[in-house]
């Protein structure tokens, strides 16, 4: 999965008892550009530093002119080293570079049209297997009927793709991205047909997510969404949406436990998604725990520690039993977003979400970010500030799978 100035291309909360180390920062040393990405690089600085309106859009025309040519060329890995390049050099410039890419790979135009991929994430959690895969025909023209009627600006045309994603199976670069706007909007059908054999089988996680995507096509500078062309604000019809969406859901993800966020275009949808995951994740695990063990919250207690090398990257979250602090039970990562430093309010906020739990201690000492040598599970802390391996007690309730 892509990780560029401080985004991570494809989420996964960080929740369970198996998971890939995530990485939030780039550390290693500066690569050797390229022919190509020392162009890209050079582009993006001199549009970066431009002096007026007028020289920035004449660097950002050939800036564009020269990723779209990197997209035909199928160039992945010049973008992805140019932004690494930049991220350690000149972070601002970076993020106007990474900006101006998910512009290109999510949206297109030509002379009649306008473009753009749709994501529709939903956070979810369950004790059991959370689906993804083919959605049932009856499914998709019923989700074309919410969208058209919740979301979407009138007269637009919508092509859903078939399948429910989880992270694993979202295109993989910039490139997949691009490639699979450009299949949805060249179909002459209301539905593509993605195939499916080869995409790597979902991780299995407690709390995870979903994604629905779909090509939205309009009139040439016409509205996309409704709250273009409406007084309604994006959260009014968010809070539409959900309610609207909640037998969808209930019928698509059976025995599960959704949050519906607002569908836009895919980039945007997906770091919202990456933000409103931190705290569903909190959630999903003491709803997770309570069902699991027959307790009420006060019986828990969260041990929160910051974790890093020199800085902190990432807060880890370990689960006990109030009658057994020092076994964690379970652990959630929230890792530092782009735009945050440990000096934030970010234990406030994880504070906030654990209200209710019997007890709430948090470490103030860096902690480093270790991993179990055998399975590779991040390990968490417990009462006595000791990382370890979470563990469910064995007379725990029956849960057939851990996600």
């Amino acid at each position: 999965m892509l990780v560029h100035a401080g985004r991570v291309k494809s989420l996964s909360i960080v929740t369970a008892s198996w998971v890939e180390p995530v990485v939030m920062k780039r550390e290693a040393a500066l690569p050797k550009l390229n022919r190509e990405a020392a162009r890209l690089v050079r582009l993006t600085l001199a549009m970066h530093e431009a002096g007026s309106r007028l020289e920035r859009q004449g660097w950002q025309g050939q800036l564009l002119t020269h990723v779209v040519g990197l997209f035909n060329k199928r160039q992945n890995e010049v973008i992805e080293q140019a932004l690494d390049y930049l991220w350690q050099e000149n972070p601002l410039a970076c993020d106007a570079l990474a900006t101006l890419v998910e512009s290109q790979a999510e949206s297109l135009s030509d002379s009649t049209r306008d473009m753009v991929l749709l994501a529709i994430p939903m956070l979810v959690w369950s004790r059991y297997a959370i689906p993804s895969g083919l959605i049932q025909a009856a499914r998709l023209e019923e989700l074309r009927g919410l969208l058209t009627r919740h979301v979407l600006a009138s007269g637009v045309r919508l092509v859903l793709a078939d399948r429910l994603y989880s992270p694993d199976q979202l295109p993989k670069g910039y490139v997949e991205t691009r490639q699979l706007l450009h299949k949805l909007v060249q179909t002459d059908i209301d539905v593509l047909a993605v195939a499916g054999e080869d995409e790597p089988a979902s991780a299995e996680y407690v709390a995870d997510v979903r994604y629905g995507l779909a090509a939205v096509i309009a009139t040439k500078g016409a509205a996309l969404f409704r709250w273009q062309e409406s007084d309604m604000t994006q959260s009014e019809i968010q809070q539409a949406w959900r309610m609207a969406f909640r037998t969808w859901l209930a019928a698509v993800l059976p025995g599960c436990h959704v949050d519906a966020q607002l569908p836009n275009a895919f980039f945007s949808a997906w770091r919202r998604l990456e933000r409103e995951a931190r705290p569903f994740s909190l959630r999903a695990t003491v709803s997770y725990l309570c069902e699991t063990l027959a307790v009420l919250p006060v019986a828990l207690r969260a041990v929160v520690a910051p974790c890093g090398d020199a800085a902190v990257d990432e807060y880890r979250i370990g689960f006990c039993l109030q009658s057994d602090p020092a076994q964690v039970l379970h652990g959630v990562i929230w890792p530092l977003l782009e735009d945050e430093t440990e000096d934030s309010d970010l234990i406030q906020q994880i504070e906030s979400e654990l209200l209710g739990l019997g007890k709430i201690m948090v470490i103030h000492s860096l902690l480093p970010q270790e991993y179990c040598e055998d399975c590779g599970m991040p390990l968490f802390p417990n009462s006595d500030g000791e990382l370890v391996h979470p563990e469910m007690p064995e007379h725990s309730l029956e849960t057939p799978q851990l996600h």
